[in-house]
């Protein structure tokens, strides 16, 4: 598929016949849904002053999410526990109910959607990660979370970052030509942390949602996923409905802002809701974070309650140096840092002349 650029002109000199081409052709060649109904509804009904924390699921690319598919991948999900689950184990086997299902979630703004986003995914479904808890020199002690489900969550709204160079619609499109990625092109390639077809069937990665969420406080957003997941595990298996322990991915950067008492109304007392209701971190350091300064954060004393619920994944190094942020001033300038993108979402950000000069 050859990925078309379409930056000459000026876009609001462009004809309604030009705008009409461009869109038959992008649904055409990258084949995925079109969400503007999805997303105007979401907005409408989701983001007034009054609103719920609230997630609305767009598209499930296993008809069973959140409950694993039967699958391959649903042995490991089943038997890698690494929180505490004796009341689950003493049951008779035939008997035996999950009393917890572990979410890995990818909570973003999508501007675009990279590479570094599907390898947080794989991370959490593939890799071992290391407790917190035990400082940076305890890798040894790190273990695969046994993640039953995923979830790509746009977020409506971002506590520090205005809606620019792309619209939410557009923005859910490319999120879902991302999860397709993750899910479907399962060919080897450069950026994939599987070296099997049998290690990402037992990742559980084939058991993908997107949605999008109204709020942008992770205290907000743990307490829907938790709604939305277990809502539909009743729907689809019914009861009794299990625990959902969340675990969202996430920057360093981003980590210090979970902890950041100027995003709360009533801090730590919110903070220890989110934990409470089931939130964990998954968090990845970019060059810039030595450890003297992770330890340092992490020796606070007020962390000491909340380390038990942090781990560390190691992204590899062919893509954590990747960022919405880079990618939109790749595509602005033509360089090749715009590799760092799947070519589907390539495509269509050329199609629809997105983060261009004048857009960013």
């Amino acid at each position: 598929m050859v990925a078309m650029s379409l930056r000459g002109g000026n876009a609001s000199n462009r004809t309604q016949k030009q705008h009409d081409d461009i869109e038959s052709m992008s649904m055409m060649q990258c084949d995925t849904p079109v969400y503007d109904d999805f997303v105007r509804d979401f907005v409408a009904s989701n983001t007034g002053p009054d609103s719920q924390p609230v997630v609305e699921i767009a598209r499930k690319f296993c008809d069973s999410w959140p409950v694993p598919c039967a699958h391959a991948g649903s042995e490991q999900s089943e038997s890698v526990k690494p929180e505490s689950a004796q009341s689950e184990s003493a049951q008779p086997e035939s008997t035996k109910q999950p009393t917890t299902v572990r979410v890995g979630v990818m909570d973003s703004s999508f501007n675009p959607p990279h590479y570094c986003h599907g390898a947080y995914m794989e991370c959490l479904g593939i890799m071992e990660l290391m407790p917190a808890a035990r400082g940076q020199h305890a890798w040894s002690e790190a273990r695969v979370l046994g993640i039953d489900a995923f979830l790509l969550l746009l977020a409506a709204k971002n506590a520090d970052k205005p809606l620019k160079g792309s619209s939410l619609e557009q923005r859910m499109r490319m999120v879902d030509m991302l999860a397709t990625t993750v899910v479907k092109d399962t060919t080897a390639d450069t950026w994939h942390l599987w070296k099997s077809r049998a290690q990402f069937d037992a990742s559980n990665l084939h058991n993908m949602a997107i949605g999008m969420v109204n709020s942008p406080r992770f205290v907000d957003k743990c307490k829907a996923v938790s709604n939305v997941v277990q809502s539909e595990w009743e729907r689809i298996k019914g009861g009794p409905v299990p625990r959902v322990l969340s675990y969202f991915a996430m920057g360093w950067d981003t980590l210090i802002r979970v902890f950041d008492p100027k995003y709360y109304s009533d801090y730590p007392r919110e903070l220890d809701e989110f934990f409470a209701n089931g939130g964990r971190i998954a968090y990845s350091r970019r060059v810039g974070f030595p450890d003297a300064d992770v330890d340092a954060f992490f020796a606070r004393h007020e962390m000491a309650t909340y380390l038990q619920y942090i781990f560390e994944l190691k992204l590899p190094k062919r893509v954590k140096h990747i960022s919405s942020s880079d990618v939109r001033v790749a595509v602005r300038d033509s360089t090749q840092s715009v590799r760092d993108i799947p070519p589907r979402i390539l495509e269509f950000v050329n199609n629809f002349q997105l983060y261009r000069k004048d857009r960013l």
